[in-house]
């Protein structure tokens, strides 16, 4: 196939632009939640700290806050989250805004949840989370592909539709070079789309009853193996997990494709930041770490 080929499943234009995080975004998220949030969420203000789990979150102990980047898909999260059911997997308890002028569930450019009692998985429990990715993703697999997918700009929806929709990638030449080799290995698709979740391996915890917790949800409108194609692919690239991992979370017939759609869409990602100078962290050896998992899915 060549590379412009595309089975995004539906029809839709993409956005033409990109939005990228400046200096006034890390500015307001670094100066934590605003008076209006923390009256609207009732923070216990006197106890309110940076989280340990991550940049720009905060907590008062009781709850969690962090920064909303695109409003829509917060609120569509915090309706599927107020709504959850199921008790072999769970999902954050969201906090709606409480006041005058308050509405949907952020205020203020903040989102909360009550905080989490449990755990992060270790590096050796691939197993937990492969069986939460599963267990979630069959707890999500009737829900409607949300409306405000056609309107994300930010890198990640880029890059999902250069692992989907055939747009052109951006990036440094060596960048650049490995995603052209996996762009030239695109076929079809025969998995049903449905809502999954985009970033599963860092983003299951285990409350304290030993039960699965999905939190921090990105959802994207793909077949429900590319969560667990990018978990696999990303525990091998970041975590040194061993190559037997990409067929220990194998999903069926469309798997080596998925594996390559995994590769392209974080890849993509990277490829956008390297063009700008904007690397920091595993993203500086993204390109290196991934270089030997890309010739062992092209070599499947």
């Amino acid at each position: 196939m060549t590379a412009g080929w595309t089975d995004s499943g539906y029809d839709r234009p993409s956005p033409t632009g990109l939005r990228i995080y400046q200096e006034p975004d890390r500015a307001w998220r670094e100066r934590g939640p605003t008076p209006r949030a923390v009256r609207a969420f009732a923070v216990r203000a006197g106890e309110l700290r940076p989280a340990p789990a991550g940049t720009h979150t905060w907590t008062d102990g009781r709850l969690f806050l962090k920064p909303v980047g695109c409003v829509p898909e917060h609120h569509w999260v915090c309706e599927v989250y107020a709504n959850w059911t199921a008790t072999h997997v769970l999902v954050p308890e969201p906090v709606m805004p409480q006041g005058p002028g308050e509405s949907g569930w952020s205020s203020d450019g903040w989102g909360a949840q009550l905080l989490i009692r449990g755990r992060d998985t270790e590096p050796g429990e691939l197993d937990k989370v492969r069986d939460a990715s599963d267990a979630f993703h069959a707890c999500i697999r009737d829900l409607p592909r949300p409306g405000f997918m056609d309107d994300r700009d930010d890198p990640f929806a880029f890059a999902d539709r250069v692992a989907w929709e055939g747009i052109e990638p951006e990036g440094d030449d060596e960048t650049l070079a490995l995603l052209q080799r996996l762009r030239s290995h695109l076929a079809p698709v025969s998995g049903r789309p449905q809502v999954i979740h985009g970033d599963i391996l860092t983003n299951v915890m285990l409350a304290d009853e030993q039960v699965p917790v999905v939190i921090d949800w990105p959802p994207y409108f793909r077949p429900a193996g590319l969560a667990n194609a990018v978990g696999a692919t990303d525990a091998v690239t970041f975590r040194a997990a061993p190559l037997s991992v990409l067929d220990d979370w194998s999903s069926g017939a469309d798997w080596n494709q998925l594996l390559v759609r995994a590769l392209l869409y974080r890849l993509a990602v990277t490829g956008i930041f390297a063009v700008r100078n904007r690397l920091m962290g595993p993203l500086v050896t993204h390109v290196q770490r991934a270089r030997p998992v890309v010739d062992a899915v092209l070599g499947r």
